[in-house]
C-alpha cells in the first residue's frame, strides 16, 4: 500500500499537479479543466485513482483534498522544490559548502524556486554581479550578511544609505575588523547616515560568504567544498526565496551585537 501510494502521487504529472492545485483550495471540474488546461476524459480518470487512494474526495461538485492529502500534498511539494532546486544546476551544487546552510533553512532549500547563477565579468571580478548591483540600485529596503569581504562593500553602501534606501548589515568579526581598519572614515560615514544599522556576530556563527535580501530579490552565495570562494550569487525573484532569505538574515541578526559607533 504505501508503495503503491507513491507511485500515485509521483509516478504522473497529471496527478502531481492536479495535487498541487487543489492544494490552493477545492476546485470544480471546470476549474481543473481550464487551470491545466486538459480534457475531461483524461482528467477525471486520474481523479477517480486518487479517490481511490483517498488523497482528495468530492463534495457539492468540488474536489478537495482529503485529511490524507492536506498531510501529504504539502510534503509532496516541499519534495518537488527541492529536486528542482538541485535539477536547475547540479554542478554548482555538488561543489559547494551546503553545510555552511543552517540545518533548518537547508531543509527548506527548495523555497529558492526559479533562481539563476550570475557572475561579475572579469573585469569586475570584486564587485557584485552588474544584475545584483542594478536590483540593489532599485531597492528601499536592503539587508545584506556576509563573512566575506567585498572592496565594493564601503562604497555601495553608502552610495545606498546616501538616497534614502534603509539599509541593515550583519557582519562578521573578520568583515567588521577589515572595513574597521581599512575604511574606518567610511564606516563612521555609514553609521552617521540616517536609514543605516550595523551588526556584528562571531565569526563560527555565518558560515555562508553571504546574502541578500530585498522587497524586490534574494541573492545567496557559498564557499567551495575546498574551502575556496569564487565571486557568484544566487539570484532569485521568488516570494518563498525573498521570505526564506529574510528569516535566514534574522537568524543571523539575532546572534549579532548592534554597532553605533566606532
Amino acid at each position: 500500500m504505501e508503495s503503491s501510494l507513491l507511485d500515485v502521487l509521483f509516478l504522473s504529472e497529471k496527478r502531481k499537479n492536479l495535487l498541487l492545485l487543489l492544494l490552493d483550495g477545492p476546485k470544480t471540474i471546470e476549474e481543473i479543466k481550464s487551470t491545466l488546461d486538459v480534457r475531461s476524459s483524461p482528467i477525471m480518470t486520474q481523479i477517480k485513482i486518487l479517490m481511490k487512494q483517498d488523497l482528495i474526495v468530492e463534495n457539492n461538485r468540488l474536489y478537495k483534498l482529503s485529511s490524507i492529502g492536506e498531510i501529504l500534498v504539502p510534503k509532496m511539494k516541499a519534495i518537488l522544490e527541492t529536486f528542482n532546486v538541485f535539477d536547475k544546476n547540479h554542478n554548482y551544487w555538488v561543489n559547494q559548502d551546503m553545510t555552511s546552510i543552517p540545518p533548518e533553512f537547508l531543509d527548506d532549500i527548495g523555497k529558492l524556486g526559479n533562481y539563476i547563477e550570475v557572475n561579475p565579468d572579469r573585469n569586475h571580478v570584486f564587485e557584485y554581479p552588474k544584475e545584483v548591483v542594478k536590483n540593489l540600485s532599485e531597492s528601499e529596503k536592503v539587508m545584506i550578511s556576509s563573512s566575506f569581504f567585498l572592496p565594493i562593500y564601503p562604497s555601495l553602501c553608502i552610495e545606498l544609505a546616501a538616497k534614502g534606501t534603509d539599509i541593515t548589515l550583519v557582519f562578521t568579526e573578520y568583515v567588521y575588523d577589515r572595513m574597521l581598519n581599512d575604511y574606518k572614515k567610511e564606516l563612521e560615514h555609514f553609521l552617521n547616515l540616517k536609514y543605516t544599522k550595523l551588526y556584528v556576530c562571531n565569526n563560527n556563527n555565518m558560515k555562508i560568504a553571504s546574502s541578500i535580501v530585498t522587497e524586490k530579490f534574494m541573492a545567496l552565495s557559498l564557499f567551495c567544498n575546498s574551502g575556496i570562494y569564487y565571486n557568484h550569487n544566487l539570484v532569485s525573484f521568488d516570494e518563498s526565496a525573498l521570505k526564506w532569505g529574510k528569516e535566514l538574515f534574522d537568524h543571523y541578526k539575532s546572534m549579532a551585537r548592534p554597532i553605533t559607533r566606532v
